[in-house]
């Protein structure tokens, strides 16, 4: 697993055996100086990637989130860059959840979502 970027707020690796991003987001996210790069640092992981794909993300140390419009933007990028499909996790159902589920709705991508590691990853490494 090859770190590309850790602050505060998120963390971004990339398991380059299993193809797969490992987005880590945490805290409140209420400003975009707290999450300034954020989507760089996103693009550098796929590109790290090949197309085809997947990706972890794991909100289960987030606890709010008004930036919706950067994670539809981070949702594209991935797209494009040719993520297959994705998995999130949550550690229980809650508004965040909810928000994740409109903004992926809207966009398009392709994600399920889940509250045990195991079972995301598995889903994962499924074709």
């Amino acid at each position: 697993m090859k770190t590309v970027a850790s602050h505060d707020f998120y963390e971004i690796a990339v398991d380059g055996a299993k193809n797969r991003i490992h987005l880590t987001n945490r805290g409140s996210w209420t400003s975009t100086k707290q999450i300034e790069g954020w989507l760089d640092d996103l693009a550098a992981a796929a590109k790290l990637c090949t197309p085809g794909f997947t990706a972890l993300i794991d909100w289960t140390q987030s606890t709010g989130i008004l930036l919706t419009d950067r994670v539809a933007e981070a949702q594209q990028l991935l797209m494009k860059a040719g993520l297959r499909k994705a998995a999130r996790l949550f550690d229980r159902e809650t508004f965040l959840k909810y928000q994740m589920d409109q903004v992926s709705q809207q966009t398009g991508f392709p994600v399920e979502s889940f509250f045990d590691r195991r079972e995301a990853e598995a889903w994962l490494d499924t074709a």
